[in-house]
């Protein structure tokens, strides 16, 4: 969950941040866990602050126990857990959990495979049925493997046009050499193209067995009655011996390594790898303050890792090149601390080795002091609050940590932190940022010396204790108020972490219906609540001083570059909102008191007047008949892309409502009539992304796609076949009736954490002038019908196709 940095302003926490607040209401350690006899463990915390569950099943399960020849299997079983299993087959188990309004996805990594979904608390019962199906049922249709491969191979060479991604691999297969972390996640392309359904059904039976499985329900449910459903799926499962666990210990490192690649890039790119210890290791804890002091950290939370957080103002490496950046992960064996940052072509590499490696020494060689200790430890804490800030952040943290062996660790992190001393921070920088134990890694421009006959690429973005009861406060509803001035403001206490969120919105911004906010004229502040009134003068400052973003140059990166392509497509559409004035309306959510949050806004904006919103518009479609544009790219790249951009009417109106159950019906994710038949059925794309922007006067919807150059025709046409029927063959009522609750459960389950509650908050109020509604929103859902969504097809149809071509790359050199 990222904001698009280009349109949105985020106010990361400042790094001399109070410690959190003991009253925290996500606490982990409220959570029971129970292990059933047949060793599937079972873990469970009651949290009442939304009305939504999260389940997370985790499998210990990664691309460390892959053999050679079998790269990628882990990750390809992943794929087809998500296809079909006896209770659930033809993608049925995503598709009931889209219906019901909620959100689901899964990652592999190396030492886990991960399958997690949020929905509203009601259908605990549904998510639990879907993942008991998942640990004993998988089908694994033979018929199925060719368009799976051709999905994750797609998906590979994504990361391969990411010249960051194939110098990680690179990195990474150089730096461990023994130890199975050294795989590849998603496989080698000839490994995967070659995998058989008997190779699937084989791991699916030595891994996915309920003692090799965590599985964790955090939400708006009773602690005893949620543990009584988890037994009632999961007691039935038969125990069976999980495959041990082959580990090789990897040897001690006897010097500096180096790799250096060369290709179609237009920088140079540099990782700098260092040992780093296990997440159980008591080295942990001075790593993480080791990390924040020499370049700024971002919590432990894997899922929200942004592999690669930019070095922290004052730390020791920030300012030595723009993009300095490091990355830490909690693993169950000794992995990889690694630098990373970029130059320009004529910039000299030896000599930023000779700058990172200068400071570094300096930091090796003296403790830190008690005063930038403790800053970081006050750094490190905050973050650690940002890890927990929803349900799903929290199912994600009991089953990740339980699964590589260190949960206990994590509840104790705090004392652990507590406990460091300056000399364990130097001890800790002495033994693991020792200059000959690295592994540096560069790729520029250039030639590649020769054909590869294998595939690069990356991570697919994968004792009983007894429960206490201690049940939360459920959240109050949004708040509507009116500064003095006029100016609204909405207030929403959000009790589940000890984190708020600020969002001013200026007269012009749009924001999309699923997403962050889109549009000059949006900021945002997030931290800890009780520095609201900072936040808040920091949100305002931060809208001052934007200033519409300058012209960009066309772009070699297919994705950036169909982006690019869209937002030209909303540029020349015609509004009503007219341009971007003032401050329109602002809106908090977190962990505050309604009453100091309205005196902090009046503070800070007391005397501005509200800038007028858009009013609403009748529809008037932007053309008629399909259009089309096209771009090339001379790069032999991996990975082309496509789009589609239609004129829709204003998201709240009743034909805005009729679209949007258009294009859920079209596609969503990986689903809908053109996610099963571009993905599940012939494999022709990896992800199909969908989003509906707008305001009170207009709308417009952007489907979205990578795709192999040799397949980019074959899936433009697939593309606009389903737009033309959605005419030809109208929504039956059956999708209607899941469109229809699809949405209705959305208003639930969209919005978790901070940020995002600010962002539906202020989507609905931009939207429609108000707060949401769900009984209202349920009664005009019901009166939507096939006649609505048949008008809705005929505009759909009214679009541009956007497509990117590249150069495809020579045969074999991917």
């Amino acid at each position: 969950m990222t904001l698009r940095s280009a349109l949105a302003l985020l106010i990361a926490p400042a790094l001399l941040l109070p410690a959190v607040p003991a009253q925290a209401q996500l606490d982990l350690a409220r959570a029971g866990i129970t292990r059933l006899d047949n060793g599937l463990t079972v873990i469970v915390l009651e949290e009442n602050s939304l009305p939504v569950v999260s389940v997370q099943v985790l499998y210990k399960s990664g691309s460390r126990d892959e053999t050679s020849g079998k790269t990628g299997l882990a990750h390809m079983l992943e794929h087809l857990a998500f296809r079909a299993s006896e209770n659930f087959p033809d993608g049925s188990a995503t598709d009931t959990v889209y219906d019901a309004g909620g959100e689901w996805h899964g990652y592999t990594w190396i030492d886990q495979t991960t399958y997690f979904a949020t929905a509203p608390a009601e259908k605990l019962d549904l998510l639990l049925a879907i993942e008991a199906d998942r640990m004993a049922r998988v089908t694994i249709d033979p018929a199925a493997m060719e368009a799976e491969a051709g999905a994750v191979i797609t998906e590979m060479r994504g990361y391969q046009n990411d010249p960051s991604t194939v110098l990680f691999d690179a990195v990474v297969a150089s730096a461990i050499q023994a130890h199975p972390y050294r795989n590849n996640t998603i496989g080698y392309e000839s490994d995967v193209a070659a995998l058989t359904a008997q190779d699937a059904e084989d791991y699916y039976a030595r891994h996915y067995a309920p003692e090799n499985a965590v599985l964790a329900i955090v939400g708006n449910v009773d602690p005893q009655a949620a543990l009584a459903q988890a037994r009632a799926y999961f007691d039935e499962l038969a125990a069976r011996e999980a495959a041990p666990r082959v580990v090789s210990v990897e040897p001690p490192q006897a010097g500096l390594r180096r790799v250096n690649l060369a290709g179609p890039v237009e920088r140079q790119y540099l990782r700098i790898a260092y040992p780093a210890p296990a997440a159980s290791s008591a080295d942990f804890a001075p790593f993480l303050l080791m990390q924040q002091l020499l370049s700024g950290g971002s919590g432990v939370n894997f899922r929200q890792n942004d592999w690669g957080t930019p070095a922290a103002d004052g730390s020791v490496l920030a300012g030595a090149v723009d993009d300095m950046a490091s990355w830490f992960i909690p693993t169950a064996d000794p992995y990889l601390f690694m630098l990373s940052a970029s130059l320009d072509t004529a910039s000299d590499r030896s000599e930023l080795e000779r700058e990172l490696e200068s400071r570094i020494a300096a930091f090796r060689s003296a403790a830190p002091s008690v005063a930038a200790l403790d800053a970081a430890r006050a750094a490190v804490r905050a973050q650690l609050a940002f890890d927990l800030e929803t349900t799903e952040d929290a199912a994600h943290q009991l089953a990740f940590f339980e699964g590589i062996g260190a949960l206990e660790q994590l509840l104790a992190l705090d004392d652990a932190l507590a406990r460091t001393m300056p000399n364990d921070i130097r001890r800790a920088a002495q033994a693991y940022l020792d200059p000959a134990r690295r592994t540096i890694g560069w790729y520029g421009p250039g030639s590649a010396p020769g054909a590869l006959a294998t595939a690069s690429g990356n991570l697919s973005p994968s004792a009983q204790r007894p429960a206490v009861r201690d049940v939360g406060t459920a959240a109050s509803p949004a708040q509507l108020r009116h500064l003095p001035s006029g100016l609204p403001v909405i207030l929403r206490p959000v009790s589940q972490s000890p984190l708020a969120s600020v969002m001013l919105v200026q007269s012009g911004a749009r924001l999309g219906l699923e997403g962050s906010p889109d549009g000059i004229g949006v900021a945002q502040a997030s931290g800890l609540a009780a520095d609201l009134p900072r936040l808040v003068a920091q949100a305002a400052a931060a809208l001052r001083e934007a200033s519409p973003p300058s012209a960009e140059e066309p772009s070699n990166d297919p994705s950036t570059r169909l982006g690019q392509m869209l937002a030209a497509q909303r540029d020349g559409s015609s509004s009503s909102a007219g341009p971007t004035g003032g401050i329109a309306f602002a809106v908090v959510s977190g962990a505050v008191d309604t009453d100091s949050a309205y005196a902090a806004l009046a503070s800070e904006l007391g005397t501005a007047s509200p800038a007028a919103l858009p009013s609403p518009a009748r529809f008037r479609p932007g053309r008629n008949g399909m259009g089309m544009e096209k771009a090339l790219i001379p790069l032999p790249l991996a990975q082309s892309a496509i789009g589609y951009s239609v004129a829709a009417p204003a998201p709240a109106s009743r034909e805005g409502l009729a679209w949007r159950m258009l294009l859920y019906v079209l596609t969503h994710d990986y689903g809908g009539r053109l996610g099963d038949a571009a993905i599940s059925e012939r494999g022709l794309v990896y992800y199909i992304g969908s989003d509906y922007i707008g305001d009170a006067a207009q709308g417009r919807i952007e489907i979205t796609a990578g795709v192999d150059p040799g397949k980019i025709d074959a899936f433009e046409a697939m593309l606009r076949d389903h737009i033309a029927q959605l005419s030809t063959q109208p929504p039956g009522a059956a999708e209607i009736a899941a469109a229809r609750a699809h949405i209705l459960g959305r208003e639930a389950s969209a919005a978790m954490d901070n940020q995002e509650i600010a962002t539906s908050l202020a989507r609905h109020f931009l939207t429609s002038g108000g707060l949401s509604d769900n009984a209202a929103l349920s009664r005009q859902l019901a009166a939507i019908g096939s006649e609505d969504l048949a008008r809705a097809a005929r505009g759909f149809a009214n679009g541009t196709i956007l497509r990117v071509d590249v150069t495809p790359a020579p045969e074999g050199d991917d």
